[in-house]
Protein backbone atom coordinates (compact mmCIF):
# COMPACT_ATOMS: atom_id res chain seq x y z
CA UNK A 1 0.00 0.00 0.00
CA UNK A 2 0.81 3.91 -0.64
CA UNK A 3 0.32 6.11 2.36
CA UNK A 4 -0.84 9.72 1.58
CA UNK A 5 -1.17 11.42 4.73
CA UNK A 6 -4.52 9.76 6.39
CA UNK A 7 -5.32 7.89 3.22
CA UNK A 8 -4.40 4.26 1.55
CA UNK A 9 -3.94 3.68 -1.89
CA UNK A 10 -5.02 0.09 -2.44
CA UNK A 11 -2.79 -2.45 -4.51
CA UNK A 12 -4.72 -3.45 -7.55
CA UNK A 13 -7.90 -1.18 -6.48
CA UNK A 14 -9.13 1.66 -7.99
CA UNK A 15 -9.89 3.35 -4.66
CA UNK A 16 -8.51 4.67 -1.30
CA UNK A 17 -9.48 3.98 2.15
CA UNK A 18 -9.29 6.86 4.70
CA UNK A 19 -8.36 4.55 7.77
CA UNK A 20 -9.45 7.36 10.80
CA UNK A 21 -13.26 6.98 9.32
CA UNK A 22 -13.13 3.77 7.46
CA UNK A 23 -14.25 5.49 4.23
CA UNK A 24 -13.71 3.67 0.80
CA UNK A 25 -13.73 6.82 -2.05
CA UNK A 26 -14.00 5.82 -5.89
CA UNK A 27 -14.89 7.75 -8.77
CA UNK A 28 -15.68 7.77 -12.41
CA UNK A 29 -17.68 4.29 -12.33
CA UNK A 30 -19.96 5.43 -15.83
CA UNK A 31 -23.12 3.09 -14.98
CA UNK A 32 -25.03 2.76 -18.35
CA UNK A 33 -21.77 3.15 -20.38
CA UNK A 34 -22.72 -0.15 -22.67
CA UNK A 35 -26.03 1.19 -23.63
CA UNK A 36 -24.54 4.85 -25.27
CA UNK A 37 -22.10 2.81 -26.80
CA UNK A 38 -25.21 0.67 -28.68
CA UNK A 39 -26.66 4.17 -29.87
CA UNK A 40 -23.67 4.55 -32.10
CA UNK A 41 -22.98 1.31 -32.77
CA UNK A 42 -21.03 -0.36 -30.44
CA UNK A 43 -22.17 -3.08 -28.29
CA UNK A 44 -20.44 -4.20 -25.43
CA UNK A 45 -21.16 -7.09 -22.86
CA UNK A 46 -22.41 -5.67 -19.92
CA UNK A 47 -20.28 -5.57 -17.60
CA UNK A 48 -20.16 -1.98 -16.00
CA UNK A 49 -22.31 -2.31 -12.87
CA UNK A 50 -20.89 -6.62 -12.11
CA UNK A 51 -17.48 -4.56 -12.11
CA UNK A 52 -18.55 -1.65 -9.91
CA UNK A 53 -20.41 -4.53 -7.44
CA UNK A 54 -17.39 -6.64 -7.31
CA UNK A 55 -15.04 -3.42 -6.42
CA UNK A 56 -17.66 -2.16 -3.07
CA UNK A 57 -17.89 -5.82 -1.76
CA UNK A 58 -13.88 -6.01 -1.92
CA UNK A 59 -13.49 -2.85 -0.34
CA UNK A 60 -16.03 -3.94 2.43
CA UNK A 61 -14.13 -6.70 3.20
CA UNK A 62 -11.25 -4.68 3.69
CA UNK A 63 -12.86 -2.84 6.45
CA UNK A 64 -15.03 0.37 4.94
CA UNK A 65 -17.70 0.89 6.59
CA UNK A 66 -18.74 4.34 4.50
CA UNK A 67 -18.52 4.83 0.83
CA UNK A 68 -17.87 7.82 -1.27
CA UNK A 69 -18.50 8.22 -4.95
CA UNK A 70 -16.81 10.80 -6.45
CA UNK A 71 -18.62 11.88 -9.42
CA UNK A 72 -20.21 10.53 -12.50
CA UNK A 73 -21.64 7.09 -11.30
CA UNK A 74 -23.54 8.05 -14.57
CA UNK A 75 -22.85 7.96 -18.29
CA UNK A 76 -24.95 10.17 -20.08
CA UNK A 77 -24.75 14.11 -20.26
CA UNK A 78 -28.60 15.43 -20.76
CA UNK A 79 -30.45 12.28 -19.43
CA UNK A 80 -31.36 9.41 -17.26
CA UNK A 81 -31.13 6.51 -19.16
CA UNK A 82 -33.14 3.24 -18.72
CA UNK A 83 -29.92 1.41 -18.14
CA UNK A 84 -28.66 4.06 -15.89
CA UNK A 85 -31.55 4.00 -13.61
CA UNK A 86 -32.22 0.53 -13.48
CA UNK A 87 -28.21 -0.38 -12.70
CA UNK A 88 -28.53 2.61 -10.30
CA UNK A 89 -31.08 1.75 -8.29
CA UNK A 90 -29.19 -1.92 -8.27
CA UNK A 91 -25.89 -0.59 -6.83
CA UNK A 92 -27.17 1.53 -4.34
CA UNK A 93 -29.26 -0.88 -3.51
CA UNK A 94 -26.10 -3.36 -2.83
CA UNK A 95 -23.91 -0.52 -1.49
CA UNK A 96 -26.70 0.30 1.44
CA UNK A 97 -26.98 -3.14 2.22
CA UNK A 98 -23.62 -3.36 3.02
CA UNK A 99 -22.44 0.06 3.99
CA UNK A 100 -23.06 2.40 6.84
CA UNK A 101 -23.19 5.44 4.98
CA UNK A 102 -23.49 5.91 1.34
CA UNK A 103 -22.60 9.48 -0.12
CA UNK A 104 -22.62 10.52 -3.98
CA UNK A 105 -20.14 13.76 -4.77
CA UNK A 106 -22.12 15.29 -8.11
CA UNK A 107 -19.71 14.79 -10.85
CA UNK A 108 -20.49 16.61 -14.23
CA UNK A 109 -22.49 13.36 -15.61
CA UNK A 110 -24.43 13.14 -12.76
CA UNK A 111 -27.44 15.20 -13.77
CA UNK A 112 -30.93 13.80 -12.70
CA UNK A 113 -29.46 11.49 -10.60
CA UNK A 114 -30.94 13.12 -7.80
CA UNK A 115 -34.23 11.49 -8.89
CA UNK A 116 -32.58 8.00 -7.30
CA UNK A 117 -30.85 9.61 -4.66
CA UNK A 118 -33.94 11.16 -3.24
CA UNK A 119 -36.35 8.12 -3.09
CA UNK A 120 -33.20 5.36 -2.02
CA UNK A 121 -31.66 8.14 0.74
CA UNK A 122 -28.55 8.60 -0.60
CA UNK A 123 -27.04 11.85 0.17
CA UNK A 124 -26.20 14.02 -3.19
CA UNK A 125 -23.72 16.66 -2.23
CA UNK A 126 -21.57 18.92 -4.48
CA UNK A 127 -18.10 18.27 -2.47
CA UNK A 128 -17.30 16.87 1.01
CA UNK A 129 -14.96 17.66 4.00
CA UNK A 130 -13.52 14.52 4.49
CA UNK A 131 -11.34 15.54 7.54
CA UNK A 132 -9.93 19.10 8.67
CA UNK A 133 -7.14 17.84 6.18
CA UNK A 134 -8.98 16.06 2.87
CA UNK A 135 -11.58 17.46 0.99
CA UNK A 136 -13.48 15.96 -1.65
CA UNK A 137 -14.83 17.28 -4.88
CA UNK A 138 -14.98 15.67 -8.87
CA UNK A 139 -12.67 18.47 -10.22
CA UNK A 140 -15.05 19.51 -13.37
CA UNK A 141 -15.28 23.39 -11.39
CA UNK A 142 -12.55 25.56 -9.70
CA UNK A 143 -13.25 25.82 -6.20
CA UNK A 144 -11.70 28.33 -3.54
CA UNK A 145 -12.77 25.86 -0.29
CA UNK A 146 -10.76 23.02 -1.72
CA UNK A 147 -7.95 24.86 -2.01
CA UNK A 148 -7.77 25.66 1.77
CA UNK A 149 -7.14 22.10 2.52
CA UNK A 150 -4.10 19.74 2.56
CA UNK A 151 -5.21 16.95 0.22
CA UNK A 152 -7.83 17.43 -2.63
CA UNK A 153 -9.19 14.35 -3.92
CA UNK A 154 -10.57 14.59 -7.64
CA UNK A 155 -11.42 12.57 -10.10
CA UNK A 156 -12.87 13.23 -13.35
CA UNK A 157 -9.71 12.93 -14.92
CA UNK A 158 -9.28 9.35 -15.64
CA UNK A 159 -5.59 9.13 -15.49
CA UNK A 160 -3.54 6.44 -17.41
CA UNK A 161 0.54 5.83 -17.60
CA UNK A 162 1.26 5.27 -21.39
CA UNK A 163 4.31 3.99 -22.45
CA UNK A 164 5.13 3.79 -26.30
CA UNK A 165 7.91 2.27 -27.81
CA UNK A 166 9.89 2.86 -30.93
CA UNK A 167 7.58 0.92 -33.67
CA UNK A 168 4.78 2.84 -31.39
CA UNK A 169 2.91 0.36 -29.49
CA UNK A 170 1.47 1.55 -26.26
CA UNK A 171 1.13 0.20 -22.87
CA UNK A 172 -1.52 1.78 -21.11
CA UNK A 173 -2.06 1.67 -17.13
CA UNK A 174 -4.35 3.22 -14.84
CA UNK A 175 -2.73 5.42 -12.28
CA UNK A 176 -3.35 7.59 -9.41
CA UNK A 177 -1.39 10.88 -9.53
CA UNK A 178 -0.51 12.84 -6.90
CA UNK A 179 0.11 16.54 -7.98
CA UNK A 180 1.29 18.88 -5.71
CA UNK A 181 0.48 22.58 -5.79
CA UNK A 182 2.18 25.49 -6.73
CA UNK A 183 3.79 27.39 -4.39
CA UNK A 184 1.73 25.21 -1.76
CA UNK A 185 2.17 22.64 0.78
CA UNK A 186 -0.81 20.61 -0.69
CA UNK A 187 -1.55 18.68 -3.27
CA UNK A 188 -4.55 16.81 -5.09
CA UNK A 189 -4.67 13.40 -5.50
CA UNK A 190 -6.56 12.25 -9.02
CA UNK A 191 -8.14 8.94 -8.71
CA UNK A 192 -8.44 6.75 -11.46
CA UNK A 193 -11.71 5.88 -13.32
CA UNK A 194 -13.47 3.29 -11.13
CA UNK A 195 -15.58 2.19 -14.25
CA UNK A 196 -14.60 -1.27 -16.40
CA UNK A 197 -15.02 -0.10 -19.66
CA UNK A 198 -12.92 3.69 -18.85
CA UNK A 199 -9.25 2.48 -19.54
CA UNK A 200 -8.18 6.33 -19.06
CA UNK A 201 -6.52 8.99 -20.70
CA UNK A 202 -2.73 9.59 -20.58
CA UNK A 203 -0.97 11.89 -18.35
CA UNK A 204 0.45 14.72 -19.82
CA UNK A 205 3.51 17.16 -19.09
CA UNK A 206 1.28 19.72 -20.41
CA UNK A 207 -1.10 21.55 -17.99
CA UNK A 208 -3.86 21.91 -20.89
CA UNK A 209 -3.65 18.12 -21.55
CA UNK A 210 -5.76 17.73 -18.25
CA UNK A 211 -9.42 18.58 -17.73
CA UNK A 212 -9.97 19.70 -14.43
CA UNK A 213 -9.13 23.61 -14.02
CA UNK A 214 -8.04 23.07 -10.04
CA UNK A 215 -4.92 20.94 -11.89
CA UNK A 216 -4.35 23.40 -15.24
CA UNK A 217 -4.49 26.44 -12.57
CA UNK A 218 -2.98 25.82 -9.62
CA UNK A 219 -1.18 22.01 -10.16
CA UNK A 220 3.00 21.68 -10.62
CA UNK A 221 3.00 19.11 -13.34
CA UNK A 222 6.42 18.72 -13.46
CA UNK A 223 6.44 17.56 -9.86
CA UNK A 224 3.33 15.23 -10.25
CA UNK A 225 3.67 11.79 -9.28
CA UNK A 226 1.94 8.93 -10.83
CA UNK A 227 1.41 5.50 -8.65
CA UNK A 228 0.11 3.04 -11.35
CA UNK A 229 -1.98 0.26 -10.62
CA UNK A 230 -0.87 -3.37 -11.74
CA UNK A 231 -3.91 -5.55 -12.25
CA UNK A 232 -2.08 -8.61 -12.58
CA UNK A 233 0.34 -8.83 -9.45
CA UNK A 234 -2.28 -6.34 -7.30
CA UNK A 235 1.07 -4.08 -7.29
CA UNK A 236 1.60 -0.25 -7.10
CA UNK A 237 4.17 1.06 -8.76
CA UNK A 238 5.33 4.26 -7.96
CA UNK A 239 7.35 6.41 -10.45
CA UNK A 240 9.75 9.15 -10.34
CA UNK A 241 8.00 12.97 -10.88
CA UNK A 242 6.76 13.56 -14.40
CA UNK A 243 9.64 16.09 -15.24
CA UNK A 244 11.74 13.73 -14.38
CA UNK A 245 10.96 11.56 -16.92
CA UNK A 246 11.18 13.48 -19.65
CA UNK A 247 13.27 12.43 -22.73
CA UNK A 248 13.57 8.97 -21.07
CA UNK A 249 9.81 7.60 -21.16
CA UNK A 250 7.75 9.16 -23.70
CA UNK A 251 4.93 10.73 -21.84
CA UNK A 252 1.83 11.80 -24.14
CA UNK A 253 2.02 15.66 -24.94
CA UNK A 254 -2.11 16.23 -24.26
CA UNK A 255 -5.62 14.64 -24.61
Amino acid sequence: MVEVGELLLLPGIPAVLHKNTATAIIADLHLGFEDEMAEVGVYLPRRQLTKAIALIEELRNLGAKRLVINGDIKNSFNKLTFQEREEIIKFFGKAKDIYDDVVLVRGNHDNYVSIITEKMDVRLVPHLKLSEHIFIIHGHRESEEALQHKIIIIGHEHPSFNIRDEIGSVLKMPCFLRVPLKSRKKEILVLPAAGFYQSGNPISLSSEGYLSPLIRKYGDINMAVPIVIDTESRDLIEFPPLGAMEGLVRIDAGK
